[in-house]
């Protein structure tokens, strides 16, 4: 029981999302979007000022609004913010809840 317990804490413990991976250019909307570009402004603020406190998820989730590059997406559902990033060990997923307004985004998917 100990053994179980401890590794769900270390599992779902409070982690640090790497904004470093994120990439110079995102798919959104069906365009191409970078620095300059106001979505990509806005995600880059966002994430840079909530990079802490993420929690690894191991659910699916909708595509609704996504941020698309090969290596690095992310999927906004809702206020829940979803990242998923390739490293060295495959994608890990992450998820926090962002209070910030996404309604002036496009909904690709839905």
């Amino acid at each position: 029981m100990i053994l179980i317990t401890a590794t769900y804490l270390y599992v779902f413990r409070d982690q640090d999302i790497r904004i470093d991976f994120i990439p110079p250019e995102f798919e959104f909307c069906g365009k191409n979007i970078s620095k300059g570009d106001q979505e990509y402004d806005e995600l880059l603020k966002v994430l840079t000022a909530h990079k802490d406190g993420w929690v690894a998820s191991f659910t699916s989730f909708a595509p609704t609004q996504v941020y698309y590059s090969p290596a690095f997406k992310v999927n906004i559902v809702g206020k829940q913010v979803v990242v998923s990033y390739k490293t060295d060990e495959g994608y890990p997923q992450f998820i926090k809840l962002i209070k910030y307004d996404w309604s002036g985004s496009c909904a690709k998917y839905s």
